[in-house]
């Protein structure tokens, strides 16, 4: 995966970059796969912290639970990025969500005065659409290189009929074309940052998470768990697992396979 000769996207984004580790070096092509499939093999060569890969368009992108992931072409962002964080086990979970944070950051400052939400463990939405989805992989042992894929939508305009009524884009909700070199570039800044606080004071993240969170406070449903769990919204657990006051108790939630949705009947 390399550069293109013109004047390529990951070009464009690498004369923007103010990082130190992210996004260098950053691989582009036009089409691939999938952006973590790649970064995932780039792992077992030993690929250096901070390495990414970006795309125009993915023919097998994916997101969580192996579902889909569907961007049209040229229009989103849609890169991975290699982590080898000096972080333990236990707070492997929160890097999700501290991801998550980091570009919703960046999406504030597009559309302010408009505010982005997040949804545990890995969705930003915006007006209770969904503007970016983020997945994390890894390779199962304490302390090992990560692979943090990172969707967000910037100037599509239209969506397939199953998602035209819960997805939305930065041009949907500013009404303006957004750069998306500028844009990436400000995403992967933050994300260093907030990544680098992680390893530092992981209870501030987990304290910021919160505060954008949807729903603290609020009857939720989890489901893709053996039981249907019905409870009160409470928090973040400090392994970034979602916990909720039920009938019988406090119950943590680990993301695995489970899905959060607003019991709003």
């Amino acid at each position: 995966m390399s550069h293109s000769t013109d004047t390529s996207l990951g070009q464009k984004v690498s004369a923007l970059l103010t990082t130190r580790n992210l996004g260098r070096p950053l691989h582009y092509a036009h089409t691939v796969t999938s952006t973590n499939t790649l970064a995932m093999e780039a792992v077992q060569l030993n690929a250096s912290h901070g390495t990414a890969f970006l795309t125009d368009y993915q023919t097998n992108g994916y997101g969580r639970r192996g579902r889909l992931w569907q961007a049209a072409k040229g229009q989103n962002l849609t890169f991975s990025i290699i982590l080898r964080l000096p972080i333990s086990d236990t707070v492997t979970g929160m890097v999700p969500l501290a991801a998550a944070f980091a570009v919703s950051e960046a999406v504030a400052k597009i559309v302010s005065p408009n505010n982005p939400q997040l949804k545990w463990p890995n969705d930003i939405l915006l007006e209770g659409r969904k503007i970016c989805g983020i997945l994390l992989q890894s390779f199962g042992a304490p302390v090992t290189p990560m692979v943090l894929g990172i969707g967000l939508n910037v100037n599509q305009s239209i969506f397939p009929p199953e998602l035209s009524g819960s997805a939305t884009s930065l041009l949907l909700a500013t009404g303006q074309h957004v750069d998306r070199a500028s844009m990436m570039a400000n995403v992967l800044l933050r994300l260093e940052k907030i990544l680098e606080l992680l390893s530092t004071d992981p209870a501030l993240i987990r304290k910021r998470y919160t505060e954008n969170l949807m729903g603290v406070g609020k009857s939720c449903q989890i489901t893709g768990v053996n039981e249907k769990i019905i409870g009160t919204l409470i928090g973040i657990a400090e392994s970034g697992a979602l916990i909720l006051e039920t009938r019988q108790g406090l119950r943590t939630i680990y993301a695995g396979d489970v899905s959060l949705y607003m019991a709003y009947n």
